[in-house]
């Protein structure tokens, strides 16, 4: 909020303002779909929910929902909906991939797990407006959570650069990336109208093709939507005439509905419905001829009711959410003359309050609390031949729980015309509990029962001072935690480097940043900052025995512990304009520096460069749109360099050293032009078309198990009315 050149912080969720296993049957979609046609029905007996919406903020406005910026001290970015229709991303992970300050890791084809300041997986929160897409069984790998979630629901993603525990809890040590769902356009005495979308889009290196679209409206003041994708992608074609990739590929299809209720001006109950999910999805890292990992299928399924509203002006403001969600995995694993089928299941419920004031003057004070209740169910069955199926432990103990509660206060004060000040905390309870594993002995199984609390208290405090009209300097020092999750626990199993077995006695992470940097918001977007990280207590792999044996599987046996302290150093460029003229141009660059202390294999202490940190990497962007916008072209260059400071897992990690260990010595880097342009043919069709890897390299990003396509040509049609 912007009042004579200095910024009082109100939280992005303060309603301020309201602009802004087999393959599925037939019967499983009818299942989901007929899911999310209950939920649009709860409210359809409202009088005129029935009639014809949508409010002038449709599918072909602009967005209705205002600018993220989490917080005036933080560093952040945003990509909204339209900037990725221009050039061409048509997932939540491609998405992120426009993103200045965030790399992607691609460990599958559907894979999109964002490295912030160096840290990923598990160390990076995602979420879903309100809900919280990491779950006990997040890896430190990458993951799939983005593409669960249906595209044509996204309106935005933002991500905070930086530890941000104290609103958002565990998992948030490198930073937050949340994707926020359209809103319904629903407002009270809105005409009744009614809208629909479609769009059609191939791409020749992914062997994609794909379709989605959206039907809604809104009446007087309700506003319902359902939305859907389906995609179908066959094995990547790599650049340098390398050919298609093995074991790339795969099916999605998602479903979201939302129903909006706003009978008053200042009140506002949402519900909504998100339905995700991939098929045959192969692990091209790990997967050779005669040995082949793939995640048969891989569902998420929420709903979320939510309610934000404001009870005097500019005072009281309070927002609440209640969801539940169940996640379930299977995986397979072929090998001669045996398949091992896994499942594994997350059901948790999420509920969360925050309330905001303003107690006195140019203060604001939020107060919050929030709970997620999770329940584990994870089992496998291995069919050897000429022998019986035979049930086993899966990869997690069957009936598992997890539960997490915190309460949080950020006070925001302005100090003269200048200057504000924030400070906040967090205090956070984790329990983590299981029965006894059924593998072990019972006197070793009794040793090894989990039944652990865990205590996080993490605060931050930061200042900005307004430099002139849109500018400013700001400076923060942060504290983030992440409680060791159930794959930290209790993965047992073969993986990609090593046998893990379990180790109850883990603790919790924590991490202290102080960072400081230039913020300019105005026509001229402009961010520099620069950060130094210090984390403690990382739980990282560790040789391990099994029953006095070193070895298994053919594999090296490694367990979990708090074996390790890193320290990362770095910064982030970021600038922007866009002429009157219609000429756009924007340069980015970011890199992350740091070194571990661990344990080495044969004792004492190892220093190393950190595990996992890509290399420096930057953008540019340019091009020319016509306002109104009818017309764009586009051209964007990413680079980034080799990768030289490699620790010993990344060496024997086939996802950055193909080649293998010993004839490692870099992560190569690459550098890529992609052209998109598109023609707005009336309101109501637009044409796009994309050239993207224009010289046709083969290259992957940092640590993916899979390349990006070579040259590949995209065409899109989308109608909206």
């Amino acid at each position: 909020m912007l009042r004579a050149g200095r910024i009082l912080w109100v939280p992005t969720d303060c309603p301020v303002a309201w602009f802004g296993s087999p393959r599925p049957s037939a019967r499983t979609f009818m299942s989901t779909a007929a899911n999310s046609a209950f939920a649009l029905l709860l409210l359809a007996a409202v009088p005129g929910v029935g009639a014809q919406a949508q409010t002038s903020s449709g599918y072909g406005a602009a967005a209705t929902v205002v600018r993220s910026d989490f917080s005036p001290v933080h560093a952040t970015s945003s990509v909204t909906r339209e900037r990725a229709q221009q050039a061409g991303a048509s997932t939540p992970g491609q998405m992120l991939e426009l993103m200045e300050g965030v790399t992607v890791q691609r460990t599958t084809s559907v894979s999109a797990a964002p490295f912030v300041r160096g840290l990923t997986g598990y160390r990076v929160l995602i979420m879903l407006d309100d809900l919280r897409l990491n779950t006990p069984l997040t890896r430190v790998g990458g993951n799939a959570l983005l593409n669960l979630i249906d595209p044509e629901s996204v309106e935005r993603i933002d991500v905070i650069r930086g530890p941000a525990s104290v609103m958002h809890g565990s998992d948030a040590l490198g930073g937050v990336v949340r994707v926020m769902t359209r809103d319904t356009g629903a407002r009270p005495r809105s005409q009744p109208e009614a809208f629909a979308a479609g769009q059609l889009r191939g791409a020749s290196a992914e062997q994609l093709l794909s379709a989605r679209g959206a039907v809604g409206g809104v009446a007087s003041a309700f506003g319902a939507r359902l939305s859907f994708a389906r995609a179908t992608a066959g094995q990547v074609v790599r650049g340098d005439d390398r050919g298609p990739q093995p074991h790339t590929g795969h099916d999605a299809w998602s479903l979201s509905s939302r129903l909006d209720a706003q009978p008053a001006p200042k009140h506002r109950v949402s519900l909504a419905h998100h339905s995700g999910h991939l098929f045959d999805v192969p692990r091209p890292d790990i997967s050779v001829p005669g040995d082949v990992s793939l995640v048969q299928r891989l569902d998420r399924d929420a709903v979320v009711l939510s309610y934000a509203g404001r009870f005097s002006d500019p005072g009281l403001w309070a927002r609440a959410f209640a969801g539940m969600a169940v996640q379930r995995q299977w995986r397979q694993r072929l090998r001669a003359g045996e398949t091992r089928d896994e499942r594994d299941r997350v059901l948790s419920y999420h509920a969360g309050v925050r309330v905001g004031a303003r107690p006195w003057h140019m203060g604001t004070l939020t107060v919050g609390a929030d709970a997620s209740l999770e329940d584990i169910g994870s089992g496998a069955l291995s069919r050897r031949v000429g022998e019986p199926a035979a049930a086993e432990r899966g990869r997690y103990v069957d009936g598992s729980r997890y539960d997490s509660y915190g309460v949080s206060a950020l006070l925001s004060q302005g100090v003269g015309a200048d200057w504000t000040v924030l400070v906040g905390g967090r205090a956070n309870l984790v329990h983590a509990r299981a029965p006894r594993d059924p593998v072990f002995a019972p006197e070793l199984a009794e040793r090894l029962r989990l039944d652990r609390r865990m205590f996080g208290l993490v605060g931050s405090a930061g200042v900005r001072y307004e430099l002139a009209q849109d500018w400013a300097w700001v400076t923060s020092v942060l504290s983030g935690f992440r409680a060791p999750n159930l794959e930290d626990f209790q993965a047992l199993g073969t993986g990609a480097r090593g046998f893990s077995v379990p180790n109850p006695e883990l603790d919790v992470e924590r991490s202290y940043t102080v960072e400081t940097g230039l913020k300019g918001e105005g026509r001229i977007e402009f961010q520099l900052f620069l950060f130094a990280t210090w984390l403690s207590g990382l739980v990282v792999r560790v040789p391990g025995e099994l029953d006095g044996m070193s070895v298994v599987d053919g594999r090296p046996v490694r367990t979990r512990g708090n074996a390790s302290d890193s320290t990362l150093l770095g910064g982030e460029a970021i600038l922007s304009h866009h002429f009157d003229s219609g000429i756009f141009v924007g340069a980015s660059a970011w890199a992350t520096f740091g070194r571990t202390r661990r344990p080495g294999d044969a004792g004492g202490l190892l220093s190393e460069p950190a595990s996992k940190v890509p290399p420096p990497m930057g953008r540019l962007r340019f091009g020319y749109m016509t306002r109104p916008r009818r017309f764009w072209v586009m051209g964007t260059l990413r680079s980034a360099l080799p990768q030289h400071a490699l620790s010993e897992a990344d060496k024997g990690d086939p996802r950055i050293c193909e080649q293998g260990p010993q004839a490692c010595t870099a992560a190569p880097g690459f550098a890529v032009l992609s052209v998109a342009a598109g023609l707005q043919l009336d309101n109501r069709l637009t044409v796009s078309l994309g050239l993207e890897n224009l010289f046709d390299s083969a290259y992957k990003t940092f640590a993916s198990g899979a390349y990006a396509p070579g040259r590949n040509l995209t065409l899109s049609l989308r109608a909206e009315m």
